[in-house]
């Protein structure tokens, strides 16, 4: 026996009822019946997609967007590594109007909800002449559009009626990596070719598809490198506080990490006097308060990784707290930099690493940067 949505064999998490057998793994998505094994590529009625940017794309972000639409008629899976900032939404408006104007339907999938909710009104500026829909937990909208911007954890909803092809970015990150159930039904979820992209995908997220390679950001500037400075935990919210008030004196909002969500507060209590609040994945209005930080009503933001993707602040600085904590792996660490000189006018800014050991993780995350802002790419694909 075998779930047609999870894939599951195990035969303890096999039920029975009313004479049919269902699974009991992926039950947390609605039950479903190993007979239930149908799946129909939907089409839609012939439209026209088009789509503008607010730039035009370098020269290598157009030949990886035309690599995209080369792979999908190929029907090769491909994986972009493509540095934060770097652009990649935009590199994928070209294959999605091509599949759309094609009478297929396409799906970007998000690993969470904050994410989805910024893709979606992105895509709802960038893209005309179709519905759009958004799903996530608690919002339904254009369920059956034919572009789907949802969290993975929605995928579920499709796996009977596969997308030509299939988007996922941030596809190394919590929760989708590393889950067996969601993975097996992002699979089941397109008939033709996928898409998975991140800043961080390294050698083991490799498999059989096509690499292309983005490691310079839309201005052609080098990533901002992080510093280290190394300080007793029992002191650093001095070195924190001290750091935070030049920042202040030069005009600049900042967004500080730390590794638990009892140190929001902890590190909170010791700026007394700046304006500042706490996000963690418990915080309600999140975008709220990231529309503070832009808009200079808040001068810090204290926040757990939750923030560490899929957030633009421009001309943030960037204070990590505790950086050796074990939370803070090589992943996590680049996504934090990337949030740092992301635009045109400010491509460069600080990115403070606070600890008192330096981790692996620390000189991985500094190496790789070193590396990917001297790597010369030549080619748009890259095996």
């Amino acid at each position: 026996m075998k779930c047609p949505r999870c894939g599951n064999q195990d035969p303890r998490y096999f039920a029975q009822m009313h004479g049919r057998i269902y699974c009991r793994k992926c039950i947390q998505f609605n039950r479903v019946f190993i007979d239930e094994d149908q799946r129909e590529e939907t089409n839609i009625s012939q439209i026209h997609a088009s789509y503008s940017l607010k730039f035009t794309l370098s020269k290598r972000q157009q030949e990886i967007s035309d690599a995209l639409v080369t792979n999908y008629e190929r029907k090769v899976n491909t994986l972009v590594m493509a540095v934060c900032g770097s652009g990649k939404t935009e590199i994928t408006y070209q294959v999605i109007c091509h599949v759309i104007n094609a009478g297929k339907r396409v799906c970007f999938a998000l690993p969470r909800k904050a994410l989805v909710e910024e893709l979606y009104e992105r895509m709802l500026q960038a893209i005309q002449g179709i519905a759009i829909g958004c799903l996530y937990g608690g919002k339904k909208i254009n369920e059956d559009a034919p572009l789907i911007i949802c969290t993975a954890h929605q995928l579920y909803r499709y796996c009977d009626k596969p997308f030509a092809l299939l988007l996922m970015d941030e596809a190394d990150a919590f929760p989708f990596y590393g889950d067996e159930v969601l993975n097996h039904i992002f699979h089941r979820c397109y008939s033709r070719c996928f898409i998975k992209m991140s800043a961080t995908l390294v050698s083991s997220d490799i498999h059989q598809e096509d690499v292309l390679i983005m490691n310079r950001r839309y201005h052609q500037h080098d990533l901002p490198l992080p510093t280290i400075k190394r300080c007793p935990k029992i002191c650093d919210w001095l070195l924190m506080k001290r750091i935070v008030h030049l920042f202040i004196q030069q005009g600049k909002v900042a967004l500080i990490y730390v590794p638990r969500v009892e140190d929001l507060h902890y590190y909170q209590h010791k700026l007394k006097h700046v304006r500042s609040a706490c996000v963690s994945s418990s915080t309600p209005h999140i975008n709220q308060l990231i529309d503070k930080l832009r808009n200079h009503q808040l001068d810090v933001l204290f926040t757990t990784t939750i923030l560490e993707r899929g957030i633009t602040v421009d001309d943030v600085q960037v204070i990590v707290m505790n950086a050796s904590h074990p939370i803070f792996d090589e992943r996590t660490l680049m996504q934090i930099e990337g949030r740092v000189g992301r635009s045109m006018e400010h491509y460069d800014g600080e990115v403070i690493f606070i600890a008192e050991t330096i981790s692996q993780e620390m000189k991985k995350c500094i190496s790789t940067i070193h590396y990917l802002n001297n790597l010369s790419v030549s080619s748009a694909t890259n095996r």
